[in-house]
């Protein structure tokens, strides 16, 4: 009997955030454009036929070695109905023109894989830490803050840049430079939500009823910090799109690296610019905007789901 009446508590419960959810219509249109999104990235990993992208071995292969893609024969042809988003001088010499929607498809995948891989694992070393580092406290914590103090006494771009040179310019080492520079803010925010935490009633009675530390950590502290982080890892994802996507159009990535990523892909278009090519450049701008802007409007329609007053 306990455990049916304790189904539908959480049955209500999750029934009651949808509901806050819906409620916010920017967030749902937020939503909407995400699974759009999530939705090209699984595709194109798994089933390409299906949106219609192709993967010959000559169009931006794995190994990239020409540093001067060119049209050749044909020129870059405007946005049309033949070519949604226009074509792009973006591939090795001798295959001709890209179509751009093909390369944006391609590049969305990219994107919104490293993105979300570096926020998690960015939120998952640094909540960790913040947790430990608040619970603890004492020295233990202080070694841990100061540490933290050095990553943010450095403007972060120019800590993913340095990263990056020396541990060498690739996709990967792009995301582990951004990694490193993104845990202290979770380590913070963690530490922050613990401190509020731990002072609680019944982590009192868990103390009381014999509970060891790890035990009251993990079983009583992170289940109260993990639903705002996971609301701010919804914000982050479209700030981490944004410098990914940056640091890859000033030129982090080598120069050879003819990677289908939308940073890439602009700063390639920003050559032709001056030609009255405008497209290569607008619309993968277009794009990261517009994903970032809709995890932006989700986190707010989550961040409304955890508000104690909208849930009253």
């Amino acid at each position: 009997m306990a455990t049916v009446t304790e189904s539908k508590a959480r049955f209500d419960e999750l029934r009651l955030s949808g509901k806050v959810f819906l409620s916010n219509k920017t967030a749902v249109v937020g939503l909407a454009i995400f699974l759009v999104f999530i939705g090209d990235a699984f595709l194109v990993q798994v089933a390409p036929g299906v949106l219609g992208v192709q993967y010959p071995d000559s169009v931006v292969p794995p190994q990239f070695t020409q540093t001067n893609p060119e049209c050749v024969g044909t020129a870059p042809e405007a946005p049309s109905f033949n070519h949604l988003f226009g074509t792009i001088q973006y591939g090795l010499s001798g295959i001709g023109c890209l179509d751009l929607l093909q390369l944006v498809m391609k590049a969305i995948r990219i994107d919104v894989a490293i993105s979300f891989f570096i926020v998690l694992v960015g939120a998952a070393i640094g909540t960790v830490v913040g947790v430990v580092s608040g619970y603890f406290g004492r020295w233990l914590d202080e070694a841990m803050m100061r540490v933290t103090d050095v990553f943010f006494s450095v403007p972060f771009l120019i800590l993913a840049l340095a990263v990056g040179f020396v541990i060498g310019r690739t996709l990967v080492n792009m995301a582990l430079a951004l990694i490193i520079i993104w845990w202290p803010l979770y380590a913070r925010y963690g530490r922050s939500l613990t401190l509020s935490t731990k002072e609680a009633t019944f982590i009192e009675s868990a103390r009381a009823a014999g509970s060891g530390r790890l035990k009251i950590i993990f079983r009583h502290i992170m289940p109260n910090v993990l639903p705002p982080v996971l609301v701010q890892i919804s914000l982050d994802v479209g700030t981490v799109i944004l410098i990914f996507s940056t640091l890859a159009f000033i030129g982090f990535l080598p120069s050879n690296a003819l990677v289908p990523e939308l940073g890439a892909i602009a700063s390639i278009g920003l050559d032709f610019v001056a030609l009255g090519d405008w497209w290569p450049v607008i619309i993968p701008g277009a794009v990261i905007t517009m994903f970032s802007l809709a995890v932006n409007l989700m986190g707010d329609g989550l961040r409304d789901v955890i508000d104690p007053r909208r849930r009253s």
